[in-house]
């Protein structure tokens, strides 16, 4: 277990090592990849919303603060979900746009395309419609089944979940392998899910703060996470003790505009083939175009995006095998106040609107966002690359969970 210190402690650690005298860089590089002890500081087991279980975890402390909204829960429980006969637990979790350019796996937010995870009793069943429904698997291979029992477990450790008396349903509207966070949302729906099937609240902030520890500990980032749990734009970091997120504000009416391509990228596949070191000058760039875009976004200054969302870390690497770097500047070209790689790729995402126009009643804000979307159609023709265009809206909403009973329409005899 990870030793926890006291504040004098920590003080003193903090003044000795200011003190320590600094040796110059070797070179002017900046390592890519952060160390483990970044990635998975300590793998912490919050309270959510009731004390978890007598067995210790790691990194927890011993006397953790309450919350007003705690609720303890029952030590000797005859049932082992929190889910009755004729319920349905559902679960929303938008897709999400990491990096938005410069904010390499830090930055991200989401967008009003939505997957759902609905879960009901009955005998162990996977169903899948929409997007995967004809190779994502059905059975406990599924990610969102492995994430439902792990969720479960954060909060009892002790009990298996059992998943055999369960019945799963996989709603899918975000595009698989696609650069807009399908892989994030099946975690967070999964995690969301089985927390909720043991109990708690993920309305709550104490729960949100575990299921953002959870993911992002099983992802080795928040970028994507984050957002799909808190909705919004989001910046995170890892203090070395924990995640940590804050919301950035979005402009009013502001427009996502989306190329999606027709061939499918792999996160894990693009993220090997980026430099493990880059330069001093390409760190500054990076660093001084983040901070550009956190700026515009706050003071609504879009004029800015434009140089705000370039980068030289990873869209380079990412998008050299598909013209990424002209469906950019086509959006550009039509009025898009900036554009990006959206995550890994291989989709494209415009900027546009965000003036404080209602794209409800202002017919400006859809033409330009059309005119968008036509111009990157047309550049990807004109270079053989084939795929669709998507208009949608950043979304402040994050994970939503509900319980509703099943009920039959006596004209139809359909379940609802």
């Amino acid at each position: 277990p990870h030793p926890r210190l006291s504040r004098p402690q920590l003080a003193a650690m903090s003044s000795a090592m200011m003190t320590m005298p600094r040796a110059a860089p070797a070179a002017p590089v900046v390592r890519g990849a952060r160390s483990a002890s970044c990635r998975r500081a300590v793998s912490l087991k919050v309270r959510a919303s009731g004390a978890a279980s007598s067995k210790p975890s790691v990194g927890k402390r011993e006397n953790m603060p309450q919350w007003s909204t705690d609720r303890p829960l029952p030590k000797d429980r005859k049932e082992r979900i929190d889910l009755k006969e004729g319920q349905r637990l559902i679960v929303t979790v938008p897709a999400t746009s990491a990096n938005m350019g410069p904010g390499f796996d830090s930055f991200g937010f989401a967008v009003d395309l939505e997957n759902e995870l609905i879960v009901e009793r009955g005998n162990f069943e996977v169903k899948i419609e929409g997007e995967g429904e004809t190779t994502l698997p059905r059975d406990e291979t599924n990610a969102i089944i492995k994430a439902v029992a792990a969720g479960y477990n954060a909060i009892y450790p002790d009990t298996p979940l059992p998943v055999k008396d369960l019945k799963f349903t996989s709603i899918n509207r975000i595009p698989t392998a696609r650069g807009l966070g399908s892989s994030s949302a099946a975690l967070v729906s999964g995690l969301a899910a089985g927390m909720a099937l043991a109990g708690q609240d993920l309305s709550k902030p104490q729960s949100k703060q575990l299921l953002l520890q959870l993911a992002a500990d099983a992802e080795g980032h928040p970028d994507n996470v984050a957002p799909a749990i808190y909705g919004g734009f989001q910046v995170s970091i890892n203090t070395g003790a924990q995640w940590v997120t804050q919301s950035i504000a979005l402009p009013k009416g502001m427009q996502a505009v989306l190329f999606i391509p027709d061939f499918e990228s792999l996160t894990a596949e693009t993220r090997a083939a980026l430099p493990k070191m880059i330069p001093v000058a390409d760190a500054v760039f990076n660093i001084s175009r983040a901070a550009m875009l956190i700026n515009s976004f706050a003071t609504g200054n879009m004029e800015a995006l434009r140089y705000a969302c370039q980068d030289v870390i990873h869209q380079p690497t990412r998008g050299a095998a598909f013209p990424m770097q002209e469906l950019m500047d086509a959006a550009l070209s039509k009025g898009a106040h900036g554009a990006f790689l959206s995550g890994a790729g291989p989709t494209v995402l415009a900027l546009t609107g965000g003036h404080g126009s209602d794209v409800n009643a202002d017919t400006m804000v859809t033409f330009l966002a059309v005119e968008v979307a036509d111009a990157m159609m047309d550049a990807a023709k004109a270079k053989g690359l084939a795929g669709r265009s998507v208009i949608s809206s950043p979304t402040p909403h994050g994970v939503r969970v509900t319980k509703k009973y099943a009920f039959t329409s006596s004209e139809t005899g359909m379940w609802n």
